[in-house]
């Protein structure tokens, strides 16, 4: 019994003495391999890492780095580690001089679910990329797209070794419902007689966000017939949409040509 609990107690102290440890702050030195695609050679860089006995025991290395990064924004910190970076070698081989800033954004295409549309043009949030060649190669990425405001990642080819690794853009859908209005055409080109038009009125029928279902109005669109488009023996003219909210698709309007009587 007494060996039992002289083994308890030893148990006991060593893990106090454990958690005491590793409460403590410690600094570490690691090297980095730097990706660098001007480069025939790897470049090695030290980072000293700081924290405490428990986020280094779980810490997981950085075996690789995009020189892009490192000369424009080294990371200071993972998680509760601050890290410092000696980026001597790379400013002694000229490394960092040799980064040109572009604009580029890959081509996207996107999975929209069914009766699901864009209110308005997705929105580039970063296009500024930094990177040692002259230029990029095309890029094509697939976006699935989900309904309302969201930002989706664009992550770029690693070996390309840019910064940053990833875009963002930004993308506002709805889900669409088919609605209508009826309005008066304006007509223009009639300077000399007044025009009657037979029907006097058009509907238009377009999609628009279910969502925006309580935002439209008559006055938000804007149908017109160009009496300076018809020629001599034309006994219809042809309404033309003019305005409309941005947000509205496939519109139609109906009927699609109109008979006309000058009145002079």
């Amino acid at each position: 019994m007494r060996v039992f609990l002289y083994g308890v107690a030893a148990t006991v102290a060593i893990l106090l003495w454990l958690l005491i440890k590793l409460d403590r702050n410690y600094k570490v030195s690691r090297t980095v391999v730097v990706q660098v695609p001007i480069s025939e050679r790897p470049v090695l860089v030290n980072v000293d890492i700081e924290g405490s006995g428990y986020d280094l025991l779980y810490e997981s290395n950085i075996d690789t780095i995009a020189a892009a990064r490192l000369c424009i924004a080294p990371p200071a910190a993972r998680g509760n580690l601050s890290m410092r970076w000696n980026l001597r070698e790379l400013h002694q081989l000229g490394i960092c001089q040799k980064l040109r800033r572009i604009s580029y954004k890959p081509t996207l295409r996107w999975i929209l679910p069914s009766g699901v549309d864009f209110v308005s043009p997705p929105n580039w949030l970063s296009d500024t990329i930094w990177t040692f060649a002259d230029s990029l190669p095309p890029l094509s990425y697939e976006l699935v797209a989900k309904i309302g405001y969201h930002r989706y990642a664009v992550p770029l080819p690693s070996h390309w070794g840019n910064y940053p690794e990833t875009l963002w853009v930004e993308a506002h859908t709805a889900k669409y419902i088919y609605a209508s209005v009826e309005v008066t055409p304006q007509a223009i080109g009639t300077e000399n007689y007044a025009l009657l038009l037979t029907p006097n009125r058009v509907q238009i029928r377009f999609w628009a966000p279910q969502s925006m279902a309580d935002r439209w109005k008559p006055e938000d669109f804007q149908v017109i017939v160009d009496m300076r488009k018809v020629l001599a023996g034309d006994s219809v003219v042809f309404p033309e949409l003019h305005k409309c909210p941005s947000y509205v698709r496939r519109v139609e309007i109906t009927p699609s040509a109109l008979s006309f009587t000058r009145v002079y």
